[in-house]
């Protein structure tokens, strides 16, 4: 009996434990690793971040009458050239007076608990509803996204492979949230569209949305509040000079409070965008002044200075991107990435001084010759004696040393220049 007393009492010891474990808030909990299934790790993150209500992840409903009914496939073989028959349409009912009885509407559906509706939920789309990974849309319609959801949802989304459109309608997104899901969307490899209607934000930090690592292709900010100096900032990351905007094909900006200035600063965004293909401003401050600048953007333009310096740089780094580096000291005459007159001079002189080369050099030593000559006429004539003709030679002698020095001069011209072009001369000493 004594042992059965101790078993008992275990019981209660290993019971009031677990209690005091699930009662134990300060306890710290491993870090969960989502697992790609959308419905398991939102619900479990929303739970240890210690959330009063978690919304249920639902399908998205559709309206009655939009089930798609299979394809029959025709018999093979069978029922050539004839054409199906039509079902023979049923009855009429009739009332307890004998008249057609009309049938029920069936453009709604009427629920059992009419506050159901207006409960937040996270309504998904899915390729396949028997496979919970497989969500490829996500809407959370008229209830606050604050900084801890969008949290959990910097967790969750980035590992849905098949995610490609985020509908988030009037759920109250400030300048934090803002920021923290333009920092993750990057982190989705398939998303497309986002829409984000009906948040009006203070701090309009929309252009962090469209920043050059954003995958965005369709950005919808109807009903923003969005104001000029918004419309500037999304002005700026549409294209500037230096960069733009290539994978935002659509943007609607309507039903906000843009004027003109906004205006002329989306129009000069798109002055070197290539990409974007629609562009909604309906339903804006808008007058002619903005009018006009998108008229003058639509049509063709000149560009500025500053532009064109710009566009030079960016074809000139596109088609060598190995311009910039210095070619090997042994072929640099030889290289194409010099300037196309240096090329051009420098193969000209060397082909000019090339073939000039062999004749300077015998005249050169034609030169050098005869200037050796006088010197032994010079001597012949001392030793016979005649200082007639010591004067005759003389003068001989300085005219013909006169001609070598300026020959010798040309040949001494030749040889630097030669050496600018790199040719080789042999030293010769005269």
């Amino acid at each position: 009996m004594g042992k059965k007393i101790e078993k008992g009492g275990n019981k209660e010891k290993n019971a009031s434990a677990t209690s005091q474990d699930e009662e134990d808030p300060n306890k710290a909990l491993e870090p969960y690793i989502c697992t790609g299934n959308f419905q398991a790790d939102f619900t479990e993150l929303c739970r240890r971040n210690n959330m009063a209500v978690i919304p249920p992840v639902v399908l998205r409903p559709r309206p009655p009458g939009m089930s798609i009914q299979p394809e029959t496939k025709p018999e093979k073989g069978g029922g050539k050239g004839k054409q199906p028959q039509p079902e023979p349409e049923p009855d009429p009912e009739l009332n307890e007076d004998g008249e057609h009885a009309d049938a029920p509407p069936k453009t709604y559906v009427v629920k059992e608990n009419k506050f159901e509706y207006f409960k937040p939920t996270v309504q998904v789309e899915m390729d396949n509803p028997d496979k919970p990974d497989t969500v490829s849309e996500i809407y959370i319609r008229g209830w606050k996204i604050d900084d801890i959801m969008m949290g959990t949802l910097r967790q969750c989304l980035p590992l849905l492979e098949k995610l490609h459109t985020i509908n988030f309608w009037n759920t109250g997104l400030t300048g934090n949230t803002i920021h923290t899901l333009a920092s993750f969307l990057p982190q989705c490899p398939n998303l497309k569209t986002v829409i984000l209607d009906a948040n009006a934000s203070k701090e309009e930090m929309w252009y962090e949305l469209i920043q050059d690592e954003s995958p965005i292709v369709n950005l919808s900010l109807r009903h923003c509040g969005i104001t000029d100096e918004g419309a500037s900032m999304i002005g700026r990351c549409l294209g500037s000079t230096k960069k733009s905007n290539v994978k935002l094909l659509s943007l609607n900006l309507s039903n906000n409070r843009i004027s003109d200035k906004g205006a002329a600063e989306i129009a000069q965004g798109l002055r070197m965008n290539r990409t974007l293909l629609s562009l909604s401003l309906a339903n804006n401050q808008i007058g002619d002044k903005g009018a006009s600048k998108f008229a003058e953007v639509l049509q063709k333009f000149p560009l500025t200075h500053e532009e064109v310096v710009e566009r030079r740089k960016l074809l000139s780094d596109k088609g060598s991107p190995d311009r910039n580096k210095s070619p090997p000291l042994s072929r640099r005459a030889d290289s194409k990435d010099r300037p196309g007159s240096v090329r051009s001079g420098t193969h000209a002189d060397k082909s000019d001084k090339g073939s000039k080369k062999d004749k300077q050099s015998a005249k050169g030593k034609k030169d050098v010759k005869g200037a050796k000559e006088p010197e032994k006429e010079e001597k012949h004539d001392k030793k016979g004696g005649k200082p007639v003709k010591e004067d005759k030679t003389a003068n001989k002698k300085e005219s013909k040393t006169g001609k070598g020095y300026m020959k010798f001069y040309h040949v001494i011209r030749t040889i630097r220049c030669c050496r600018y072009t790199g040719l080789k001369i042999f030293s010769q000493k005269f």
